[in-house]
């Protein structure tokens, strides 16, 4: 008895996760079934009392007894029209599986397209017109939606290249200027610093802007070379306690841990999470950095004890030019594209970036990356 329950428990608990009630499959199988179903059943009935009513009416007339084999045939008429439901049970399902597979195709092209947002040809030849219209449509709005993003990435690199040398210029007549600013009055120092120090900042933006557009062009070959990140961490943590006078714990795996990746490009994302986190806590709590390796990847984190980001913000902490308090002063807001920079930077050396964040206790940003694999 255990047996049989156990068994019945095994088979609804597999056909419940093999079987999706709400999709279209399962839907479509169901009302086809359904409907057959109440067909044969008609029938089979339908067939049954007329054949019961051909031998009452025998009988009385003819006075002819009941035929056996003719109750044979009734009996015969229901095991085939359970036969034939179960076999048109089985044709309908592999059928109605066969004749969805171009839209689970379609499914997985649209989902690897949008994540790239590279359109890809895709073959859907004997498909029916209304799921080859619908790629059609798919494929054009990939397309425009690529190109416009492209455009946008070429309209920043240009405004970018454009402006840096004119602003270098500006930017180097007001630091000489400021250092021969004996004679001036002290009204004309601070207008003069104040465009300085305007003119550092517009220098700040424009190479984010830059670096966002090389991180975004696809074109662009990285010279990657292998990298032991225990050694990488360790240099930029003492980079960072002599220029940023902040102490740094570090926590790495005492086996060497090696990535394939740009050294100055590796450098940059540490720099971004690490000033990040440096920016944003108290002065007198370290900033940890830990190194650890599972499953094939690397995994560095970033942490630090600030004041931690509510965690409606965490979706958009990477969008650029976004700020989690409008309110922030220039020199403590930066320029809003570090994060950004970081993401896409990380994405291009097939790595994750993530944050943990929680009010009051800081916040924790994992970068993940594959590791090389040691030859043999």
């Amino acid at each position: 008895m255990n047996v049989a329950v156990n068994f019945t428990r095994k088979l609804v608990k597999l056909f419940l996760e093999r079987i999706d009630p709400a999709s279209l499959h399962f839907r479509l199988t169901v009302g086809i079934v359904v409907i057959v179903t109440l067909g044969l059943s008609s029938l089979t009935m339908w067939a049954g009392w007329e054949i019961k009513q051909l031998l009452i009416n025998a009988h009385q007339n003819y006075g002819i007894a009941e035929n056996s084999q003719l109750l044979k045939v009734i009996q015969n008429l229901g095991i085939m029209s359970i036969v034939s439901l179960t076999t048109t049970t089985v044709f309908t399902t592999l059928f109605i599986k066969r004749s969805l597979l171009p839209l689970q195709q379609m499914n997985q092209w649209a989902e690897t397209c949008t994540a790239e947002l590279i359109p890809h040809q895709l073959w859907l030849n004997g498909t029916p017109s209304e799921i080859q219209e619908l790629a059609q449509t798919w494929i054009e709005f990939l397309t425009r939606l690529s190109e416009a993003k492209e455009q946008q990435r070429q309209l920043i690199s240009d405004l970018a290249h454009e402006l840096r040398t004119p602003l270098s210029m500006v930017y180097g007549y007001l630091q000489r200027s400021l250092q021969r600013s004996h004679n001036l009055a002290d009204c004309q120092k601070e207008t003069l610093a104040m465009a300085f120090s305007d003119a550092e900042r517009m220098n700040h933006i424009l190479q984010d802007l830059l670096d966002l557009a090389r991180a975004d062009n696809s074109t662009i070959t990285w010279q990657t070379e292998p990298l032991l990140l225990n050694d990488l961490l360790a240099t930029i943590a003492q980079m960072t306690e002599k220029f940023h006078h902040r102490a740094i714990q570090l926590e790495i795996a005492s086996f060497p841990i090696e990535v394939k990746a740009e050294r100055n490009q590796l450098m940059q994302i540490l720099s971004h999470l690490i000033g990040n986190a440096v920016k944003y806590s108290d002065a007198s709590e370290p900033v940890t950095l830990q190194l650890t390796q599972a499953d094939g990847w690397a995994m560095i984190k970033v942490s630090d004890k600030g004041c931690g980001i509510p965690l409606l913000e965490q979706s958009r902490i990477f969008e650029p030019f976004y700020r989690i308090d409008p309110s922030r002063t220039r020199s403590t807001g930066g320029t809003g594209m570090g994060l950004c920079i970081v993401k896409r930077l990380v994405e291009c050396i097939g790595g994750k970036v993530e944050l943990r964040s929680e009010l009051g206790n800081g916040s924790t940003f994992i970068l993940t990356l594959p590791i090389l694999e040691a030859k043999v």
